[in-house]
């Protein structure tokens, strides 16, 4: 737990600061000194455990930023990655990756709801000459769109070689369904269509005799 980030909900406030539910028989002190913002009993906060120096205890602290990007990211396109979602903003939400950066998924690029706290893989889309650091949520690439023909294939012969879906279905449908985005959905229907494995039609998809 120590050196990690987590989300979790205040029990108490008293005079030292701020006690935090993390599983154990002894709450968890994040001082007042280790508080961006005065925490609230019952209200949930993403903190970082640490080993506090002075008292050779754990403690945590809600200043993230004191605990991130002090080392130089050294990431590569479509490397996969840890992250956990911190909040919401207007362009997307903040992530923290491997525990060491912030990074940025983008609401655009993002088809399913992600909730505060929650821990996921993701992929580097790219890190920036300011280095920040962009993030899908899968990989970029040609992979992807490969991959999903394979999963529509798949789908196609499980469903008895039709499916009322297509290249006019809504993004949450095909996203539910696929766990892609629309728009690499209609690439991987088009590399399909153009091998002559299927047939697209106004009703759906129709899976076509080798």
């Amino acid at each position: 737990m120590v050196g990690d980030f987590a989300l979790m909900e205040v029990v108490s406030v008293n005079k030292f600061g701020a006690f935090l539910d993390w599983g154990l028989q002894k709450d968890l002190l994040v001082p007042f000194r280790e508080q961006k913002q005065d925490m609230e009993k019952g209200k949930q906060y993403v903190v970082f455990v640490y080993l506090d120096n002075e008292t050779n205890r754990i403690a945590a602290s809600s200043k993230l930023n004191k605990y991130l990007d002090n080392i130089l990211p050294e990431y590569e396109a479509n490397q996969q990655v840890d992250i956990m979602v911190v909040n919401k903003s207007d362009m997307g939400y903040n992530a923290i990756i491997n525990n060491l950066h912030w990074g940025m998924l983008y609401e655009n690029e993002v088809f399913k709801p992600l909730e505060r706290g929650q821990k996921l893989k993701a992929y580097i889309k790219k890190v920036r000459d300011d280095e920040k650091i962009d993030l899908y949520l899968h990989k970029a690439g040609f992979d992807k769109v490969e991959l999903l023909t394979k999963k529509i294939l798949e789908t196609l012969t499980d469903e008895g070689g039709f499916l009322e879906i297509n290249d006019k279905t809504p993004s949450p449908i095909i996203y539910e369904i696929f766990g892609e985005s629309k728009k690499t959905f209609k690439k991987a229907l088009g590399i399909l269509y153009k091998k002559k494995l299927i047939n697209i039609n106004e009703n759906g998809i129709q899976l076509l005799a080798e």
